[in-house]
């Protein structure tokens, strides 16, 4: 079975050091086939929060796969709308839409950020159609095994995340890479680790990594285990002195999509 670490929100520069070394330790011990890591690695996109975001990143077994959240590029000043991208890239070349393929996986990034919009808040996320046919194409390869999406805004929300938004054609992208294979979609944003099942697709976020910034969850992160047939999302959380199971959902392939199987 595929096992994955999906970490997200790690917030560079509001980052507590303790849970940053018992992270990195814990990650090593579940000894991961793929890190994937849904975005907002910064809390400002200054070049030293993305410094020590990419150190991080680089002391975890690999492979990871990296997408930026909105928190990636700066605020409202001229960088932002000239060369949003240009401390993301220079610190992970990677890019903005990586790809990872393993024994029986492929994970593929979306890069669900905007610079701006017809509207207030400049933190929500959208997909384009033409980036939507890109990513159906990407993932829509014969052996492939399990089909994984990762990207910082959520496809998904509970009822204690109902006062932020969807991503923008989210609905469109769901349904378009279903058709392609796609079982699992990863991601961040919201601050809370949870999972579920969203037009077929097992959509799992999780919390917050290591950052001081909380919505009234413990910081946390996603274990995932699986193949094309069976899936367990385990939700670990800080507890204190370092993290810890609390909780899991399980799913399994049906006829139509993937369903929900409780734990």
């Amino acid at each position: 079975m595929t096992r994955i670490v999906h970490i997200s929100d790690l917030h560079f520069g509001t980052e507590q050091p303790v849970l940053v070394t018992a992270l990195e330790s814990q990650i090593h011990a579940l000894a991961p086939d793929l890190v994937a890591v849904s975005g907002d690695l910064t809390q400002r996109a200054r070049p030293r929060e993305l410094a020590a975001a990419a150190a991080f990143i680089g002391r975890l077994p690999q492979p990871v796969l990296t997408v930026p959240g909105n928190h990636d590029i700066p605020g409202v000043t001229p960088a932002r709308f000239v060369d949003p991208w240009r401390g993301w890239l220079r610190h992970f070349p990677g890019g903005l839409e990586p790809e990872v393929e393993g024994p029986g996986f492929l994970a593929v990034g979306a890069n669900s950020v905007r610079v701006g919009g017809p509207y207030l808040d400049w933190s929500r996320g959208r997909l384009g159609e033409s980036q939507i046919a890109r990513l159906a194409t990407r993932l829509d390869r014969s052996g492939a095994g399990l089909r994984i999406l990762v990207a910082h805004h959520p496809l998904l929300l509970t009822a204690a995340g109902a006062h932020r938004r969807l991503v923008g054609r989210g609905a469109l992208a769901l349904a378009r890479l279903r058709q392609t294979g796609l079982d699992l979609a990863l991601g961040g944003h919201v601050h809370l680790g949870y999972a579920g099942v969203a037009g077929g697709v097992v959509v799992a976020h999780a919390g917050s990594g290591v950052s001081s910034r909380l919505v009234g969850e413990l910081n946390g992160f996603n274990l995932i285990t699986g193949d094309p047939d069976v899936l367990s999302v385990e939700h670990w959380r800080w507890q204190g002195s370092a993290y810890a199971p609390d909780g899991a959902v399980g799913f399994q392939r049906g006829e139509d999509g993937w369903l929900s199987c409780g734990v």
